[in-house]
């Protein structure tokens, strides 16, 4: 009897134990649900009131649109007309796609109307430039010829004769900077447009050293090079120079004599190329770093408008790559290209 007893007790002091424990994950389930049902309305409410256009999609459908995107592209707009609903309204927008998890993702519209705008009337304007500079710069430059031949014919006394060349180199000088001006024009206002050829990589950058070879030698500057044999980019060979001509040349320009250059190019991933261009020069100021590669920003003062790491970054993005510069340890600058593999 006393057993039996016992064991009641037992059996009571255990279904007391189950139900404390059950009681305690039911309630720790409810707060879990309470803190995830607040969360789940916190980002809602988040979402809703983002103050660009954004959308959430679930594989290639429209599961929701927040309130600005309701406001501009309509309740039920279709995801292949968005793009053709935006030009009507005569916006333009950078879509960013952000995927998340169980193929979700969210569209994320960043408006870009007035970059875009500005860019077009910095082209209007560069290009009005360009028109109404050309005709007196040739004019000028007939006439200074000219009298140039004059005064030889007359015999003009050396005082005037040297005051002439002064003048005439002056012009010249002017006259190469705004050369420099017209020929970079394309790259200041224009997207660049080109034909895609495969090409080697490693010959391209052999080609761009031998064109940069005389200022190299002249100051000294050695070339060490690892690059991989068979590298093919899909592009415009003619501009790929072009930029790494300009990129190893401004690191030999700021190589103290006596010094090197280093170059390696080698595959980074399956689908991306890494190339790298460093120098042993004074290198930048770390607040620099951000402006390198912005129009008429010049690393040092002497030669030049600042525009050739600006036109090799267009090349670069035109290839669909990205330029990055940092500064290495050990001092001087690294300049490194990140560039996608296009396959047959």
């Amino acid at each position: 009897m006393n057993e039996i007893i016992l064991l009641l007790v037992l059996l009571v002091f255990f279904l007391s134990l189950l139900s404390f424990n059950l009681i305690k994950k039911l309630y720790a389930i409810k707060k879990d649900l309470k803190k995830t049902l607040f969360q789940k309305e916190l980002y809602s409410n988040i979402f809703r009131r983002l103050p660009s256009e954004v959308i959430l999609l679930e594989g290639n459908q429209i599961l929701e649109l927040n309130r600005r995107a309701l406001e501009n592209l309509g309740t039920n707009p279709s995801l292949s007309g968005l793009k053709e609903r935006l030009k009507k309204m005569g916006k333009y927008y950078d879509i960013i796609e952000v995927p998340l998890e169980n193929d979700y993702k969210i569209l994320y519209f960043k408006d870009s109307t007035e970059r875009e705008s500005l860019k077009e009337a910095y082209q209007v304007a560069l290009s009005y430039l360009s028109h109404e500079l050309k005709t007196p710069v040739a004019i000028a430059s007939g006439y200074l010829e000219n009298l140039g031949k004059l005064l030889e014919s007359k015999n003009m006394d050396s005082e005037v004769q040297e005051t002439f060349e002064k003048v005439n180199l002056a012009f010249r000088n002017l006259e190469k900077l705004l050369r420099k001006l017209f020929s970079s024009i394309e790259y200041l206002a224009k997207d660049i447009k080109f034909a895609k050829e495969p090409f080697n990589l490693r010959e391209a950058i052999e080609e761009a050293i031998f064109w940069v070879s005389p200022l190299a030698e002249e100051k000294k500057v050695s070339f060490e090079y690892q690059i991989a044999e068979e590298i093919t980019l899909y592009g415009s060979l003619k501009l790929f120079i072009q930029c790494l001509f300009n990129l190893i040349e401004n690191a030999v320009k700021a190589s103290p004599e006596g010094n090197r250059v280093i170059i390696k190019a080698y595959y980074l991933t399956s689908d991306k190329i890494f190339i790298s261009i460093r120098d042993f020069g004074p290198g930048v100021l770390p607040e620099k770093l951000p402006f390198l590669g912005k129009p008429f920003f010049k690393l040092s003062e002497g030669e030049g408008m600042g525009l050739g790491l600006f036109i090799a970054k267009r090349i670069v993005e035109a290839h669909q790559g990205e330029l990055i510069f940092r500064l290495p340890e050990g001092g001087g600058l690294e300049i490194n290209i990140i560039l996608p593999i296009e396959r047959d």
